[in-house]
């Protein structure tokens, strides 16, 4: 797969790049926070995403992440965000909650290998009380991919069975790239760092419309 933090159109990703047809891909899309309403970005990662399914015969299962963790005021349920998905005809096959994350979030940062970048996130964490994106994201990645099972908290819609993915695309805006830089750097550091290689990010020219924070 091409660098998993590069910026590709999705004319530019051939299927020959995306690897065996048989390999089941968890596809991200709609990234949203609870204090949040549901505004262009996320309209148009459902944009992205219907041209991506268009461009692309690959077996697939859609994922949402809902960030409860970051915000205070939550305005937003799942269930808004599955009626307003399926009405779209975008509805996901499984969900999770970012605050679901901190469980494998302590476990990841203790496994590190690269003794500096482990310093720099307990320290982190010990400042600010709390988990930062880079590494929740990392911790979501791993957990798809089948890592951390014990701690999984992935949700089903449709009743069904959550695999193992073989392979993660992830459709993000674009001001989320630093951030998934360095969740890739805790991923090389991690127990599997050939994982690094199984996650394409896709990023559509959008803000998220919030300050993000980029450690």
């Amino acid at each position: 797969m091409s660098n998993a933090n590069s910026s590709v159109k999705i004319t530019d990703l051939k299927e020959s790049a995306l690897g065996s047809l048989d390999h089941l891909y968890s596809v991200e899309y709609f990234h949203i926070y609870t204090d949040e309403i549901i505004n262009d970005s996320h309209k148009a990662s459902l944009n992205y995403l219907r041209e991506a399914l268009k461009a692309w015969k690959i077996n697939h299962e859609l994922i949402v992440l809902i960030d409860n963790y970051n915000p205070e005021n939550h305005i937003l349920s799942e269930d808004d965000i599955f009626d307003y998905l399926n009405g779209e005809g975008f509805s996901p096959d499984f969900f999770a909650f970012e605050a679901d994350m901190v469980e494998v979030a302590e476990s990841l940062v203790n496994s590190l290998s690269d003794k500096r970048l482990k310093k720099n996130y307990t320290r982190y964490i010990k400042d600010k009380q709390k988990y930062p994106c880079s590494l929740l994201t990392a911790s979501w990645y791993l957990m798809r991919l089948g890592k951390y099972p014990h701690a999984r908290k992935i949700r089903s819609t449709k009743h069904k069975a959550f695999k193992n993915a073989d392979r993660l695309i992830n459709i993000l805006p674009l001001d989320y790239k630093e951030v998934e830089t360095r969740a890739r750097k805790i991923v090389l550091s991690s127990e599997w760092p050939e994982a690094a290689n199984m996650i394409q990010n896709l990023y559509y020219p959008a803000g998220s419309h919030r300050k993000i924070d980029l450690f």
